[in-house]
């Protein structure tokens, strides 16, 4: 798994550190019907770049691990996980709401973490 402080080169976009990573309680469990039971584990990752490649200087990542436990049970790192800068990540999620892509429910939790972070400071 990656950990805060892990230095690395991404191709074609340079050398990076990772300064946060969130990760989940647990794996998402997952069924596919050409493999089986899997387990899910995404992450969301901030970076910080020698060289930012864009302006918004806030970059995410998204690697993830999957393990297919009636295959092999081994862990392995997903390829070709996304990054998105912070202002195109709100950007998705503003128009995400809009078009309703979210139930009532996760909008209610997202706007109390939210509320109780602007609280706190």
């Amino acid at each position: 798994m990656i950990q805060e402080g892990y230095r690395s080169k991404a191709t074609k976009w340079g050398n990076y550190t990772v300064r946060k990573v969130v990760r989940l309680n647990k794996p998402v469990e997952c069924f596919s019907k050409d493999k089986g039971r899997a387990l899910f584990n995404p992450t969301m990752v901030k970076l910080e770049w020698d060289v930012p490649p864009s302006g918004d200087k806030n970059e995410f990542w998204f690697p993830y691990w999957i393990t297919w436990v009636d295959v092999d049970g081994k862990e392995r790192y997903g390829q070709y996980s996304p990054m998105i800068g912070e202002k195109a990540l709100l950007e998705l999620l503003k128009g995400a709401i809009v078009q309703d892509f979210f139930s009532r429910d996760f909008l209610h939790d997202l706007n109390a973490t939210i509320s109780q972070k602007l609280g706190n400071k």
